[in-house]
């Protein structure tokens, strides 16, 4: 053993018998230790001189002894050892002399030192980490919780140690968390899940993730987890998609000529092509065929009508986000049909060049309806003062080599300063006298929460363009792991 030293003393502790591998732990060949005392290998200190005898009388009475303390090589150098001294006896059980095992424990209490403070330092990053965390045994048993995860649920780490989350909360959501952690410990699945003030014990939102802890042979034995408070970020998701919903509410005013105007001409085609009908079967003979022909287009403007009604309540309605696959082009010509029904009223040009093999993307349809109503109404405004050459509106689709859908819309209005281009999207930032200053503001969260990107620059010639590009739909592509909400 290469961190072992045993050698022979005689009755008063002189050395008798030495192995040549002791000299790999105190330093020494045999010929410089034999006859002399084992006390050569202690520390020359008053406090420990007579140490040495007193180990060999303990293990003289007791029939063995073993301790720890330093021990000097020959070099000088200490080192703190583990010693077990046997006494060695004749048949008449006289005392001859003793074996001595002298360990060098510097590796070993180096590698104890080293996992203790991996320890700490372990515990240290938990206790101080922002995130929950625990694991639990396949009895649902709580191994181990840092101090975030104790404080939230008001409990001390001692309280929760050995229990179940049945032992510590309401059964309902007890039986919601073992769902989860009997799915990860039959299947080996990673299980993400939020949690809600309505659906948790704990008044805030959060998000957190169940793992299988496996041992050396893959057989899974704990649930590890993780959960981040993300209240602030859920209250401004609210805020964000009530603002949305504002500014939403906001443009009905400047939309309600447009609305008016192509609601009304259905209702008076419909109007009209009653009174016709009712004279045609009125005449001496009624005219069938052409009253069954005013009947199909009286059915086709009711049609147009509540088409009009239809995407009018859809764009704003006070909803939650639904993510789903959304065509962005079909999504702006519902817009235009609302904002621009009559571009004519404001010698607008729209001009559409939407891509034909354009991709869906995945987003909410109507926050992202918002965005482009909000952009498009924007250009107009832009050109109302515009008399000197025609006010043309471009909404332009197309698909960009990062997997990217974009959608730009160009104006030949007033062009913005390029040093305040960044002002343009904070929020009651305004270049309009009656503007509320949050539409490009909440465009562009509302972009941003989509993983996109929303920006503006001036036209080489008259006017800007402002731009969104948001990534396309991968359908069945949504992440390695399972989502769940408790």
């Amino acid at each position: 053993m290469q961190n072992c030293a045993l050698y022979m003393l005689d009755r008063t502790g002189l050395v008798v018998s030495w192995s040549s591998g002791n000299e790999r732990v105190l330093g020494y060949r045999s010929d410089e230790v034999l006859g002399r005392h084992f006390s050569l290998f202690y520390p020359d200190d008053d406090t420990t001189r007579d140490e040495p005898m007193a180990h060999l009388r303990a293990a003289d009475a007791s029939g063995q002894h073993e301790e720890e303390g330093w021990r000097v090589r020959k070099d000088a150098t200490q080192f703190w050892a583990s010693a077990l001294v046997t006494p060695i006896r004749d048949v008449s059980a006289q005392l001859l002399g003793f074996v001595n095992v002298t360990h060098d424990l510097t590796e070993q209490n180096a590698l104890a030192d080293a996992v203790r403070e991996g320890e700490e330092r372990l515990r240290g990053f938990l206790d101080h980490s922002p995130t929950w965390m625990f694991i639990k045994d396949a009895e649902g048993r709580y191994l181990l919780v840092n101090k975030v995860f104790a404080n939230v649920h008001g409990l001390a780490e001692s309280e929760i140690l050995g229990k179940s989350d049945f032992e510590l909360f309401p059964r309902g959501h007890a039986a919601r968390f073992w769902s989860y952690d009997s799915r990860v410990l039959d299947t080996g699945e990673i299980v993400d899940y939020e949690l809600t003030p309505q659906t948790s014990v704990m008044p805030r939102y959060s998000v957190g993730r169940k793992f299988p802890l496996r041992n050396r042979h893959g057989r899974i034995y704990a649930v590890g987890g993780v959960a981040t408070d993300i209240t602030e970020r859920a209250t401004l998701r609210e805020t964000q998609t009530e603002l949305a919903r504002v500014a939403r509410i906001s443009s009905l005013g400047a939309l309600a000529a447009s609305i008016a105007h192509e609601v009304n001409q259905p209702l008076s085609g419909i109007i009209t092509n009653a009174n016709t009908c009712l004279r045609m079967l009125a005449a001496d003979p009624p005219n069938v065929d052409g009253a069954r022909e005013t009947a199909r287009r009286t059915i086709r403007d009711g049609n147009r009508a509540a088409d009009v009604i239809s995407r009018l309540r859809a764009l704003y309605d006070k909803k939650d986000t639904a993510t789903e696959s959304v065509d962005l082009n079909e999504a702006a010509r519902e817009v235009i049909a609302l904002s621009l029904g009559e571009p004519q009223s404001s010698r607008v040009l729209l001009q559409q060049e939407f891509a034909g093999d354009l991709p869906p993307v995945k987003g909410d349809r109507v926050q992202l309806q918002q965005v482009i109503l909000n952009l498009l109404l924007n250009a107009e405004d832009a050109m109302r003062g515009v008399d000197d050459r025609p006010r043309l509106l471009v909404i332009r689709t197309k698909l960009v080599e990062d997997d990217h859908v974009r959608l730009t819309v160009q104006d030949a209005g007033v062009a913005f300063d390029p040093q305040s281009v960044n002002r343009l999207f904070e929020a009651f930032y305004t270049t309009k006298s009656g503007g509320m200053g949050i539409g490009l503001s909440v465009s562009r969260s509302i972009i941003e929460s989509h993983q996109g990107r929303l920006w503006a620059e001036p036209n080489d010639g008259p006017g800007a363009t402002f731009a969104f590009s948001i990534p396309r739909w991968a359908e069945g592509v949504e992440g390695g792991h399972s989502p769940g909400v408790i």
